[in-house]
C-alpha cells in the first residue's frame, strides 16, 4: 500500500513539474513571439516612413499668388473668362463654379500619399473648405482626389451647384452648407489648402475667395439641388431608370460586404460594380469635428421574369481615437427597374 501511494505521489509530482515546465516554456515562446512581432512591426513602420519620405513634397506657395481661385455663376472655359465675371454674391438656386489657376502646375501643390488599399498606388489630394470670412475655423472640408493625368494641368474647374457627372466635375461643399444654413445673409469664403493642420492661419491656405451668400428669401431651390445631387453625380440625370455609370474603383472586401447585406434581403445579385473612382471624403467641424467617407455600389438582380437594380451606399465614420475608419454601414435602395441587357 505504501509503495502504491509513493508511486502516485511521484507520478503526480512528476506531472506537476512537467506541466509547469510546459507552461514556462510556452510563456517563453509567447514572449519570444511578441518580441518578433514587435521587431517586425517596427521594421514595417520604418519601411513605411522611408517610403513616405521619398514621396514628393508640395511646393511652398503664397496664398492667392501661386494658386488663385475665383467663384463665378458662368460656365466658361478659362480662368481668365471666369475672373471677368467673378461672383461677389449668390442667391438661392444660382449655379456656382469654382475656377482654380496654378502658377506652375497642379502637381506641384498636391499632397502625395500612398493608397492604403493598394500601397503600390499613389493618391494626389487637395482640400476645399468653406467657412466664415476672416475666421480660421471651417464649417466643411472636402477631399479632392486627382489622378496622375491631372497633375500637369494649370487650370481646373469644379461645379459647386448643381451636381455634375464625372470625376472632380462637382463637389457638394456648397450644397451641404446651404442645406444646414438658416435664412439670412452670410459672409463666407471658400478656401483651397494642401495641409491638414487645424487650426491654421488664413495665410497658410493656397487660395481663398470671399462670397456673400444671400438666403434672405430662403433656401428651397438649393435644397432641391441637394436632393438631386447624388443622382446627377451617379447617372448624369435625375432619371432613376438609368443605372449609375461604372467607375474605376473596386474592392473585393466591400463587394463581399454588399453581398452579405443583399443575402439578408434574399437578393442574389447578377453583378455588382462601383460608381466613382474613389471614396468621397468629407469633414465637418460644427458643432464638433467629424470625418466620414462614402462610396456607392450598384447591384442587379432578377425579380421573377423581370430585371431590377439597386444601389448600396457604403458609409464609414472616422474614429479619431483609433486613427482609422470603422466598419462600414450599408444602406440599400432597391427594386428599381432595369433593362435585362444591362443587368446581366
Amino acid at each position: 500500500m505504501k509503495k502504491t501511494v509513493l508511486i502516485v505521489v511521484i507520478v503526480l509530482f512528476g506531472w506537476s513539474v512537467t506541466d509547469g515546465q510546459i507552461r514556462q516554456s510556452q510563456r517563453i515562446r509567447d514572449r519570444g513571439d511578441r518580441k518578433v512581432r514587435a521587431v517586425q512591426e517596427d521594421a514595417e513602420h520604418d519601411r513605411r516612413l522611408e517610403e513616405e519620405s521619398k514621396l514628393p513634397v508640395p511646393k511652398p506657395a503664397v496664398m492667392n499668388v501661386d494658386v488663385q481661385m475665383v467663384l463665378s455663376k458662368a460656365d466658361v472655359k478659362t480662368f481668365a473668362e471666369a475672373k471677368a465675371v467673378e461672383a461677389k454674391k449668390i442667391l438661392d438656386g444660382e449655379p456656382v463654379w469654382m475656377y482654380l489657376k496654378f502658377k506652375s502646375k497642379l502637381g506641384d501643390y498636391v499632397i502625395t500619399t500612398r493608397n492604403p488599399e493598394d500601397h503600390e498606388k499613389l493618391k494626389y489630394t487637395l482640400y476645399a473648405e468653406v467657412g466664415p470670412r476672416g475666421d480660421i475655423t471651417a464649417l466643411y472640408q472636402y477631399s479632392i482626389q486627382f489622378a496622375a493625368e491631372d497633375l500637369p494641368s494649370t487650370e481646373f474647374k469644379i461645379g459647386l451647384a448643381p451636381g455634375v457627372l464625372g470625376r472632380n466635375k462637382a463637389i457638394p461643399i456648397l450644397l451641404l452648407l446651404t442645406n444646414t444654413t438658416k435664412s439670412g445673409v452670410w459672409n463666407n469664403e471658400f478656401r483651397l489648402t494642401n495641409t491638414l493642420t487645424f487650426p491654421r492661419s488664413l495665410s497658410e491656405n493656397l487660395a481663398m475667395s470671399p462670397i456673400v451668400i444671400d438666403f434672405s428669401g430662403g433656401v428651397t431651390k438649393y435644397q432641391k439641388m441637394v436632393s438631386e445631387y447624388d443622382s446627377l453625380r451617379l447617372r448624369g440625370t435625375t432619371d432613376v431608370s438609368r443605372m449609375p455609370i461604372a467607375g474605376t474603383y473596386f474592392s473585393k472586401e466591400l463587394k463581399a460586404r454588399v453581398e452579405e447585406k443583399l443575402a439578408t434581403e434574399k437578393i442574389q445579385p447578377l453583378k455588382i460594380y462601383f460608381a466613382g473612382d474613389d471614396w468621397e471624403e468629407l469633414a465637418s467641424f460644427a458643432p464638433s469635428q467629424t470625418k466620414r467617407r462614402r462610396i456607392v455600389a450598384t447591384f442587379t438582380y432578377r425579380q421573377g421574369e423581370e430585371c431590377r437594380y439597386g444601389v448600396a451606399e457604403i458609409n464609414q465614420t472616422f474614429d479619431f481615437s483609433k486613427d482609422a475608419y470603422v466598419d462600414p454601414e450599408i444602406k440599400l435602395q432597391k427594386d428599381l427597374p432595369a433593362d435585362c441587357a444591362e443587368a446581366n
